[in-house]
């Protein structure tokens, strides 16, 4: 996952260097002040070691996060935005449909935490809305984004933190943010579970990321290719036939 000799020494190196950090939440996009995500680099882990449904095995070709792995990193995740926002009342923004396993995980972490930490209080610990973003075509992003929302003025003057399951070239949330602002909410953060190493990025990064995952197509825990693999576990690597056998089952479906 990471080097050859010890899988987690670049995520060690970051561990230190993220103490003490704190999103400014100033502008959308720009990561000031994030803890950096855990790099996970191209080698992954073999699909030989690891549970995974029959179906699906012929069309991964390795994992990239294991289920465990992603479930104690949401975690750490919950507590980082905890600290942030304190007792603030915070709007999160689940991004469907991708999101939602990231967010429900996210949402069990954060009521947790508000519980035992706050024991006495009648505050609320969040407040939920849900959008859908359409900018993918297959394995593509378009670059054309298409909003379908509640009526999101509520947000004006509050805190808003957008949960995405996935940063790639970045244009998606960066227009997303554009559409938020002129809702003028207080501020607005980005909680992504994966960020791209990808030369195609606007440079757009989240404020809460996970992980740093390499530049594939990545499919699980929420992440599809084509409305599938959202309900496999792991984070993985798409393979060459499973992008084939997926692409024709998609194209027979019209």
């Amino acid at each position: 996952m990471t080097d050859s000799a010890n899988p987690l020494t670049k995520s060690q190196e970051l561990a230190k260097a993220n103490e003490g950090c704190k999103p400014s939440l100033k502008k959308p996009g720009t990561g000031d002040g994030r803890a950096e995500p855990l790099y996970i680099d191209e080698k992954g882990l073999s699909k030989e070691h690891f549970m995974l449904p029959p179906h699906y095995v012929d069309s991964i070709d390795r994992l990239l996060v294991p289920y465990g792995f992603v479930v104690d990193r949401i975690e750490r995740l919950a507590w980082d935005i905890k600290t942030t926002y304190g007792n603030e009342d915070l709007h999160l923004i689940c991004v469907l449909k991708g999101s939602r396993g990231f967010f429900n995980h996210l949402l069990n972490a954060l009521n947790r935490i508000h519980m035992y930490q706050n024991r006495h209080t009648t505050s609320l610990p969040f407040y939920e809305h849900y959008v859908r973003l359409k900018s993918y075509k297959g394995m593509q992003s378009t670059g054309e984004l298409t909003v379908i929302a509640e009526d999101l003025s509520v947000l004006e003057g509050k805190h808003v933190l957008v949960v995405e399951d996935i940063i790639d070239t970045g244009t998606t949330l960066t227009k997303f943010a554009k559409y938020l602002e002129d809702i003028k909410p207080r501020s607005v953060g980005v909680a992504s579970l994966t960020e791209k190493r990808t030369t195609r990025s606007s440079g757009f990064k989240g404020d809460f990321v996970g992980f740093s995952i390499p530049d594939e197509f990545v499919v699980g825990f929420g992440l599809d290719y084509n409305e599938i693999f959202r309900d496999l576990d792991h984070i993985c690597v798409i393979s060459k036939s499973g992008i084939e056998k997926f692409a024709k089952v998609r194209q027979g479906a019209h």
